[in-house]
């Protein structure tokens, strides 16, 4: 590919702009959003949220009206590729686990704030990871494996079983996290709702 100034790249991007119209009206929208957000701020004014929020959905709206074919293209492709990086995940996929698991669980130790619940979750996950970290190790070098090659860490039946269940409790985990946070907001929600009870004293006199 020839190497092209920058201004011939600026001109390319002005044609593209100027030959999409939606393009130009979604900008618009968004330079009055900006706009409408900057005077609020100076103002010491609060703009209704919901003002926001309904502006962004109607361009979101309008985006998958026109380009609905292509979105539904897209939205098929990474569910696809999703579920290839959590059924044989590379190791680049894998190590992401192995942090997130564990930073959460550090995190879950300093902060004082985080319920028991989620702080065991958390151990119990990191644990479990760790633990198949040392096995998918051991595997890889008694069996001279190249870990950045996907075909050969999946030929080995041993390591495939590994990632596959690493992935199995990395999702699980994520999955009773969220149900757990949900449930301890709902408690505190119907908390709040019910009403304060007034103490009735009796008179024995």
């Amino acid at each position: 590919m020839n190497d092209v100034s920058l201004i011939e790249k600026l001109k390319a991007l002005m044609n593209i702009i100027v030959s999409s119209p939606l393009f130009l009206f979604c900008f618009m929208m968004g330079v009055a959003v900006l706009i409408l957000f900057i005077i609020s701020i100076k103002q010491e004014k609060k703009v209704n949220k919901w003002i926001f929020i309904s502006i962004w959905l109607v361009l979101a709206i309008i985006i998958l009206v026109n380009y609905y074919s292509v979105v539904l293209k897209i939205i098929d492709n990474l569910f696809d590729a999703l579920f290839m990086s959590i059924y044989f995940p590379n190791i680049t996929v894998y190590f992401m686990m192995l942090f997130i698991s564990n930073f959460f669980f550090i995190f879950s130790l300093l902060r004082k704030k985080i319920s028991k619940k989620f702080k065991i979750i958390n151990f119990i996950n990191a644990l479990i990871v760790d633990l198949f970290l040392i096995l998918i190790m051991d595997i890889v070098t008694t069996n001279s494996i190249d870990i950045y090659d996907k075909i050969s860490m999946y030929t080995n039946f041993n390591v495939m079983i590994l990632m596959q269940l690493n992935s199995a409790i990395f999702l699980s985990w994520i999955l009773i996290s969220l149900l757990v946070s949900a449930h301890d907001k709902l408690k505190k929600y119907d908390k709040k709702e019910l009403p304060e009870m007034t103490e009735i004293v009796f008179d024995d006199s």
